[in-house]
């Protein structure tokens, strides 16, 4: 089962880097991945629930990296690992990017670095590190303002390295 979700990943993600996302159909993907119709719909109901699925794979590496950096001190939402991690996936966000395909990585995106800024804000507040500001509303704040952030790298085609990218969002942050 695993393998098989693997192949249609593997081909979904072929095919996006040839092919406008909003224009791979279901049946390309099949095709590609050399498995039948049916085995298809067995694991996902739309090539939006694939994508999504894959996702979950992203995120949890985008999840390991953030990890690596959080503590008490520092940026509550470190992102080097972030950066890193995009600049090296860069031929398949460069696909998705201006497709429906986005818009489903930037909203599974954002939710998980809000809940990962919010887990780390309620570990400083317990203890002792207050702020003016609600945890949830920063957290919301600083996962939309990587994520547009992110799309700005994208757009602009990577203008600095990763480094300087995590460097530039802190600043920018500091200074907010």
């Amino acid at each position: 089962m695993a393998r098989t979700q693997s192949a249609l990943q593997e081909a979904l993600f072929g095919l996006i880097q040839v092919k406008r996302y909003d224009k791979v159909t279901v049946q390309d993907i099949i095709d590609r991945a050399n498995v039948g119709r049916s085995t298809f719909y067995a694991h996902f109901d739309t090539k939006d629930d694939l994508l999504l699925s894959s996702l979950e794979r992203l995120t949890a590496d985008i999840d390991r990296f953030l990890e690596e950096e959080s503590g008490l001190e520092g940026p509550v939402l470190p992102v080097r690992g972030l950066f890193h991690h995009v600049a090296e996936q860069q031929p398949v966000f460069r696909a998705l990017f201006g497709t429906s395909g986005i818009d489903l990585v930037t909203r599974a995106a954002r939710d998980m670095l809000a809940e990962r800024a919010l887990h780390t804000i309620r570990e400083r507040e317990a203890a002792g590190i207050r702020h003016p500001v609600d945890a949830e509303t920063r957290a919301a704040f600083l996962a939309g303002s990587l994520m547009t952030f992110v799309g700005w790298w994208l757009d602009a085609g990577f203008p600095m390295g990763p480094d300087g990218a995590a460097h530039t969002f802190a600043a920018l942050v500091a200074a907010a």
